[in-house]
């Protein structure tokens, strides 16, 4: 059997510090960088960065294209005090394309894998920079359809919960159980607030479907109290309408007052 001759790569070894970082070319927005970065400062950066050399005031230079988050724990290590002259890098294929780059880009993401909200941003670039449908991005990346559209669907909703997904804050699953309940976007980011402060009141920091429900059975709850509250409000006024039985029933039952206050106060 003939075998293949041996190839030679493009393998070398770069200053991190000669790296320039591309601004929205990388869709990651968790970079988690702790950990990786214990890892580096004890056994250095395992695995090459991709660059595009360029030149710069006659300084060699290297656009990032996949990397990122090694590249920024590399420099929070040296940032503390590590040793990192080099580190591996790859040329970029020549004459690759931005879309190739990007396909690299996720399928290269060493370590940790992309959130649903970053494969979403990356989605997005494909239909509205390369014209392609959901079922060519699906073939494209090797997912579902509805892995495509379930990801889109992040980018619908208001900015205050795509930040928060971004930051780990909210669970994408709960976004979603937020906006399947909720049509208004003041209703949506209301009710994901709640969940972030019944999360945070739980000892944790990320708002999953469980707070979310907690916060819609506590909305549910104040909403009724609210009606009753607006109820006094017309009696009050002369229209005598009032059931003050169900009323104090109300009060006594709930312990969603102030939140009920509150959302009648706003009504009124």
């Amino acid at each position: 059997m003939e075998l293949n001759a041996t190839k030679r790569t493009d393998l070398f070894l770069i200053d991190p510090r000669n790296i320039v970082v591309m601004d929205g070319f990388n869709v990651r927005r968790d970079f988690d960088l702790n950990e990786l970065k214990e890892q580096i400062k004890a056994n250095g950066v395992l695995n090459p960065v991709t660059v595009i050399p360029f030149k710069e005031d006659g300084v060699e230079k290297y656009k990032l294209v996949d990397g990122e988050r090694r590249y920024r724990a590399t420099m929070l290590a040296i940032s503390e005090g590590a040793s990192i002259p080099f580190i591996k890098a790859l040329k970029a294929p020549k004459g690759a394309t931005t879309e190739q780059l990007y396909i690299e880009q996720m399928m290269r993401n060493e370590g940790k894998r992309f959130s649903e909200l970053e494969c979403a941003i990356m989605f997005r670039r494909f239909k509205e920079e390369f014209g392609y449908s959901q079922v060519e991005i699906a073939e494209k990346f090797k997912k579902s359809p509805a892995f495509i559209s379930k990801c889109l669907s992040l980018l619908d909703l208001p900015q205050y919960l795509q930040d928060k997904i971004a930051n780990g804050e909210l669970s994408a699953k709960a976004a979603r159980e937020i906006s399947s309940t909720y049509a208004h976007e003041n209703d949506q980011v209301r009710a994901a607030k709640t969940a972030l402060r019944t999360a945070k009141a739980n000892g944790k920091t990320t708002a999953t479907n469980k707070e979310v429900q907690s916060a819609l059975k506590d909305s549910k709850q104040a909403k009724t109290i609210a009606d009753a509250l607006r109820s006094v409000w017309a009696y009050l006024d002369g229209e005598k309408t009032v059931d003050v039985d169900r009323l104090i029933k109300l009060l006594d039952s709930t312990s969603s007052l102030h939140s009920a206050m509150k959302e009648y106060k706003n009504a009124k």
